[in-house]
């Protein structure tokens, strides 16, 4: 799905991953509904953005079930008339927040909901948020994705995979890792490998 024109709803748009993705994606031309519990840091978002005009934002209640989730499709609807995904950075709330654009997105052609994981949670709650991705798969038409950051200091390279794997329809289940490192240390190792064939 090309993310430029489209509509993507972003929870815990306030800081951290949720912030980057906010502001990689209204970069890309893509309209932001920035959704946070904090006023300030929703704020701040706002005060980064690129391109004011393609960012809305939308202030929640603090908590697991947070207050105001139920009215926050139609205010997205009134402001940009569509919702085409929703990535949902918050650490709480996952069902709420999915069940309540549910019908929103299956109004699209091409919908994405994406889950950012905590990797640090208890493994209990990641298995629960994986088997809730799995249902809503097997029940839907829409793209679900679960992903897990691997570096929290890098979250615009995480923010970037992402919406890379939005354009792909395709996410990678680890987000956030410099594979620039990472593919030059595997070349490095197979050349070591090579090198003590060849003195053998």
């Amino acid at each position: 799905m090309r993310v430029a024109g489209r509509t993507l709803v972003v929870t815990g748009a306030g800081d951290a991953i949720g912030r980057a993705v906010a502001l990689e994606a209204a970069r890309r031309g893509a309209r932001v509904a920035a959704v946070d519990t904090d006023p300030a840091e929703l704020r701040e978002t706002a005060r980064q953005v690129v391109a004011p005009l393609l960012l809305s934002t939308h202030l929640l209640s603090p908590g697991p079930a947070p207050t105001g989730i139920e009215a926050l499709p139609r205010a997205v609807l009134d402001r940009w008339g569509q919702v085409d995904a929703v990535i949902h950075c918050a650490p709480d709330g996952t069902p709420v927040v999915a069940r309540a654009f549910l019908p929103t997105l299956r109004l699209r052609p091409e919908a994405h909901l994406v889950h950012v994981a905590d990797s640090r949670s208890p493994a209990a709650d990641r298995a629960a948020a994986k088997a809730f991705a799995h249902e809503l798969r097997a029940e839907t038409t829409l793209f679900v994705a679960m992903v897990f950051p691997t570096d929290p200091r890098r979250p615009y390279q995480a923010a970037r995979d992402i919406l890379d794997g939005m354009e792909r329809n395709a996410y990678p289940a680890r987000i956030g890792s410099d594979r620039r490192i990472r593919d030059v240390r595997g070349v490095a190792a197979l050349l070591m490998a090579r090198l003590r064939e060849l003195v053998a």
